[in-house]
């Protein structure tokens, strides 16, 4: 079996997470007009990161294993699960940290993150993305 496909699941899992990261940089860019290295590394903004890379992993496991197979429906209930504290959990302490920040906290004090979690458009990017990186790396390697 030759090494490229063995690890299809991991690189495509890792291509989109980095092309997310990019997207991410580059509307960064964009809408403030100033590069922001911290943001390839920081949670929330668009898209999701999160729900790219587990994306990918439930799609390119279907496409290597099979959609009826064990290792997608794991792929997808993490993915799921990572989504769900994405938008859920995530975005709450990300209001919760704006609510400090304009509230509590005095000026002096260094900010709360608030952007540490994801909207519903932000995710659904990162599906998207999360789909298409795969499907594009297995008709490039032609598994």
């Amino acid at each position: 079996m030759p090494i490229m496909p063995a690890f299809f699941p991991l690189i495509a899992a890792i291509m989109a997470m980095i092309a997310s990261q990019i997207i991410k940089l580059t509307t960064m860019v964009v809408s403030h007009k100033r590069l922001h290295w911290q943001s390839l590394t920081r949670p929330g903004g668009m898209p999701s990161s999160h729900a790219a890379l587990t994306t990918a992993i439930a799609m390119s496991m279907g496409l290597r294993h099979g959609f009826d197979s064990s290792f997608f429906f794991i792929g997808t209930v993490v993915a799921f699960v990572v989504i769900y504290d994405a938008r859920g959990i995530r975005y709450a302490v990300g209001r919760h940290a704006s609510v400090i920040n304009h509230r509590l906290l005095p000026a002096m004090d260094p900010p709360l993150n608030e952007h540490v979690g994801h909207t519903i458009p932000q995710i659904i990017v990162g599906i998207c993305i999360g789909i298409l990186v795969p499907l594009g790396l297995y008709q490039y390697l032609h598994i």
